[in-house]
């Protein structure tokens, strides 16, 4: 917004300027006392043109220098590019460490959230905060911690991949996915799932 304050300001100053330096239009014939020596047009507005366009080139890579989101994006993309990938046993070893034995993640949840969080890695996402405590209200309490470590490494990791590989290691929720819902008798009915 200030840019185009600052350019707007800037053509308006040359547009001045150039209507100064013109000579009145109601001199007919040069009278004797002035000279007959006159500079001509292009020797003024050619260097008012050059500069008018080098300081709006100057103002527009300012603009573009101190917009935040040309960092943002490019630490985003190059972080995405020299990532290495994450190896799975260590990620595995360390949810046992942390979270114990019993840990699993529910594959469906992590994988919807990974995919959510990769489609809008390039601006700030929120989370549907009530979708995700209606799912931690439906999953049963042994497996309410589970359900937020799954919600939580879908979003931050934002790697289906990751999701389904720790399922293949053995660490995948056994049961029905909480928050899905099935038709029974034409009213809506949650499906608690069985473990």
């Amino acid at each position: 917004m200030k840019a185009k304050r600052l350019i707007v300001g800037t053509a308006v100053v040359l547009q001045l300027v150039c209507l100064l330096g013109m000579p009145s239009v109601g001199v007919a014939a040069p009278s004797p006392q002035e000279s007959q020596f006159e500079i001509p047009v292009q020797l003024i507005g050619f260097p008012v043109l050059v500069v008018a366009v080098r300081l709006s080139n100057f103002v527009k890579k300012l603009a573009y220098s101190l917009n935040p989101r040309t960092y943002t994006s490019r630490t985003r993309r190059s972080l995405s590019l020299t990532a290495p990938p994450l190896d799975v046993a260590a990620v595995e070893k360390r949810l046992v460490a942390e979270l114990g034995e019993h840990v699993c993640v529910f594959e469906e949840v992590c994988d919807k959230y990974a995919e959510h969080a990769r489609k809008l890695s390039d601006s700030n996402h929120v989370l549907n905060w009530e979708e995700v405590f209606r799912g931690y209200d439906e999953s049963p309490v042994k497996h309410k911690r589970n359900y937020l470590l799954s919600v939580f490494l879908g979003d931050i990791v934002a790697s289906p991949g990751l999701c389904h590989q720790l399922g293949k290691r053995g660490r995948a929720c056994v049961g029905n996915t909480p928050a899905k819902r099935t038709r029974s008798r034409g009213s809506r009915k949650f499906t608690s799932p069985e473990y």
